[in-house]
């Protein structure tokens, strides 16, 4: 179901983890706490304003065939049930990798501090882009389409997965910031968090709030930014450093040492 996902978390997984060093990650901190910050300010803004923001009508109103025959068979008998069981997960996926992270780390706050800083600008990424996509598209969610009715402006906001994104982007993030820092345990944090991600993917399904499509989406979105944020931005880099040293006979010695 969430094949695309899924192989990205393939592919990270079979990459070499980086030295346990420092220069494994560079985090300028003020710079990623203001990023991050201003993602969820923004994300809180827009959710804020999501009556305004979304149209009056939506631009995707019916679902394609696959999207119909797998809903029919994933949406529970107790929808809110399905809905509220993701809402725990998903506030409890990243609070539970940072959680581990701080361990990881070898109770060192600073160090476990910017893992976290980093993995909360790719969520908050992640959160910002969900909430254009929404907007622009304005798909109808299964419940309203199966209704026939518009009851208020979230029924036109189901692609893609909030939940879903947010969650694949901190399994993602968490787990590329413990490959970069070296920390042994960093194949069972991708393990874990992709896992549960895909979870919650399958019971926003379960909770008639998506179709497959958005879940498949959003996981897409999500995993790519989480593992693209701290790969990119702030893997650290290869420093070179020249040194020269006298030797006998007035020659010089030139010796090039370099680090994560």
């Amino acid at each position: 179901m969430l094949r695309s996902p899924l192989a990205l978390a393939l592919l990270t997984v079979s990459l070499p983890a980086c030295p346990d060093s420092p220069r494994g990650l560079t985090v300028d901190v003020p710079v990623t706490a203001g990023v991050a910050g201003g993602a969820l300010a923004v994300w809180g803004v827009t959710e804020l304003a999501k009556g305004e923001l979304t149209p009056g009508t939506c631009r995707w109103c019916g679902p394609p065939s696959v999207d119909r025959d797998v809903w029919a068979g994933l949406v529970w008998s107790d929808p809110k049930a399905a809905g509220l069981l993701s809402d725990v997960l998903v506030l409890a996926l990243p609070a539970s990798l940072a959680g581990a992270d701080f361990f990881f780390a070898g109770r060192d706050a600073r160090r476990a501090t910017e893992d976290v800083l980093v993995s909360m600008e790719a969520v908050a990424l992640a959160a910002v882009a969900t909430q254009v996509v929404k907007f622009t598209v304005a798909r109808r969610r299964p419940a309203a389409w199966a209704a026939g009715l518009r009851t208020s402006p979230d029924d036109d906001r189901a692609f893609f997965s909030g939940h879903v994104a947010t969650a694949f982007a901190a399994a993602g993030a968490f787990g590329t910031v413990a490959r970069l820092r070296g920390y042994p345990a960093w194949p069972a944090v991708y393990a874990v968090g992709f896992g549960t991600a895909a979870a919650i993917g399958y019971l926003r399904m379960a909770a008639d709030e998506h179709w497959l499509s958005d879940v498949v989406a959003a996981a897409a979105v999500g995993a790519g930014l989480g593992v693209a944020v701290p790969l990119f931005f702030h893997r650290g880099g290869h420093e070179e450093e020249l040194t020269f040293t006298p030797l006998s006979g007035g020659v010089v010695g030139l010796r090039v040492s370099g680090s994560l």
